[in-house]
């Protein structure tokens, strides 16, 4: 990757964490400063996502993320990426939630980096069913021609029974600066607090075909 990408990653995770002791005093972040989440992402591919969170107003995090990837010819991929966000609002009620983030990623494998905002907003409807949405704008940046490559819009809308663990999902994308767009429905099912089944139909604009897929995700946290 570019050295001085590379270095100004390096600096924006240390500006992070030396910054964070002396934001406001009244925090309210999670307990546990270590986030430690292994993920199974299928038979052949596994993950891990290191590192720490202050407990301070703004929550300012950072960490870096190795996996490995196996393919069917024997080879392997062992990606590599850093990560840093810092949260720029959160509004929590008891039937309402809020949070945006800024957030940098460094992937040293594809030697690739982006900026992103991202959006969360979480809505208790009624006694059984949820209302979420996502939404999130990226501005990537191509190490190997050293420029940005264009801004990368997502819009997802999760209606879910909390009694049952069934939610409906919706998505919209635009890709490369909207050259091109794409939708989405998928269905997921939760068993348990670990793992979750899920399937989906996906259309894009520059494909003649919609691509579907059913996955199995086991997730745990620590």
């Amino acid at each position: 990757m570019n050295r001085s990408l590379l270095a100004g990653g390096v600096a924006l995770f240390a500006a992070i964490f030396a910054v964070g002791p002396f934001l406001a005093s009244s925090a309210h972040a999670a307990d546990r400063p270590l986030i430690w989440q292994p993920v199974k992402n299928s038979d052949r591919s596994y993950s891990v996502k290191l590192g720490f969170r202050l407990p301070t107003e703004l929550e300012p995090e950072a960490g870096f993320n190795v996996g490995v990837d196996a393919k069917k010819d024997g080879s392997m991929n062992t990606p590599l990426r850093l990560w840093g966000s810092m949260k720029m609002k959160s509004i929590q009620r008891p039937a309402y939630e809020v949070e945006r983030k800024i957030g940098i990623d460094f992937d040293g494998l594809a030697e690739t980096a982006a900026v992103s905002m991202n959006y969360h907003q979480t809505q208790i409807v009624t006694s059984t069913i949820d209302v979420e949405r996502n939404a999130s704008y990226v501005m990537r940046y191509d190490g190997l021609n050293q420029d940005w490559s264009g801004l990368d819009a997502n819009q997802t809308l999760r209606l879910s029974r909390a009694n049952t663990g069934t939610a409906v999902v919706v998505r919209a994308t635009a890709i490369d600066t909207f050259r091109i767009g794409g939708a989405g429905l998928g269905l997921e099912q939760k068993l348990g607090d670990s793992l979750t089944l899920s399937g989906s139909v996906d259309r894009y604009s520059d494909a003649t075909a919609a691509v579907t897929s059913v996955n199995a995700r086991y997730s745990f946290q620590w």
